[in-house]
């Protein structure tokens, strides 16, 4: 159990940096990016073509990096453009059209066959049960701990944070105000997609490095979004750590191995159907 519990952690981290950065960017501009892993997976796909050819790790990281802000920007600039003043089921839906487009994109680029990626945070940071536990596995827990507590002071202490969330939810009135927040919409859409290359750079030489397997880490991460109902950005942060433990849990058991992926599906379900529950009941009597 314990075993489990800590080969766990690093999935918990991965989940939950994914889980936070859809909160945040539903609470600012009241849209679900399901494509934040696919557009991290780009920049992973970057970094290793340029590895590949040559580039020492640091600069092809910092490239691709770069790389998934500039598609996050061009992703966000199409949803701020036409989609602003849409409602929440029609972004969704050019999200999910985005996640498609990317993906399609990734495989005319780089092909279908996983590569092998470097991992600079292989190396052991201490050993618990007989589990060693590489430095990704601390790195991926601070940095989903530094998105909640950046996100919260970006939300509660800034003027941006008021802007953006006035943006989200009246658009047009805060348009009617003379309140410029497209530019800052796109730049937050870049931040995003940039920390969510950094997460996937981290995790994917350690899960399997398929374009596809990748950029359905938005599957977990969309069940620890939900919770905190894709607004608590503490919810996101537990339930991400607490999918991730109960992967490693069932990935230790013989048994138990295969339905582990399902499990995001069951929470995601599970969590719509206790929301949904008072009108269910109530349409009941």
């Amino acid at each position: 159990m314990l075993q489990g519990l800590l080969s766990g952690l690093a999935a918990g981290g991965t989940f939950a940096a994914l889980g936070l950065l859809l909160t945040a960017m539903y609470r600012l501009t009241a849209t679900v990016n399901l494509a934040v892993a696919a557009i991290g997976v780009a920049g992973v796909y970057v970094m290793a073509a340029l590895t590949e050819s040559g580039l020492p790790y640091g600069v092809a990281a910092a490239a691709g990096v770069a790389a998934g802000a500039l598609l996050s920007a061009g992703c966000g600039a199409v949803m701020v453009r036409w989609f602003a003043a849409g409602d929440a089921q029609t972004r969704t839906a050019v999200s999910i059209a985005q996640l498609i487009g990317i993906i399609a994109l990734a495989y005319i680029l780089f092909g279908d066959t996983p590569r092998v990626l470097p991992n600079p945070a292989s190396g052991a940071a201490a050993e618990l049960a007989g589990v060693v536990i590489t430095w990704a596995t601390p790195a991926l827990l601070a940095l989903a701990a530094l998105l909640g507590g950046g996100t919260h002071l970006l939300l509660t202490r800034t003027p941006l944070g008021l802007r953006l969330r006035a943006m989200a939810e009246r658009p047009v009135t805060t348009e009617l105000l003379g309140i410029g927040t497209r530019l800052p919409a796109v730049v937050l859409w870049a931040a995003t997609g940039g920390l969510a290359a950094l997460v996937l750079l981290l995790v994917a030489p350690v899960r399997s490095s398929d374009i596809l397997s990748l950029s359905m880490l938005i599957v977990p991460a969309c069940a620890a979004a939900l919770v905190g109902g894709l607004t608590r950005l503490s919810g996101a942060l537990l339930g991400g750590l607490a999918l991730g433990l109960l992967e490693g849990v069932l990935a230790g058991s013989a048994a138990l191995r295969e339905y582990r992926d399902a499990v995001p599906f069951a929470a995601i379900l599970l969590i719509l159907m206790w929301t949904r529950r008072r009108e269910v009941w109530d349409a009941a009597r």
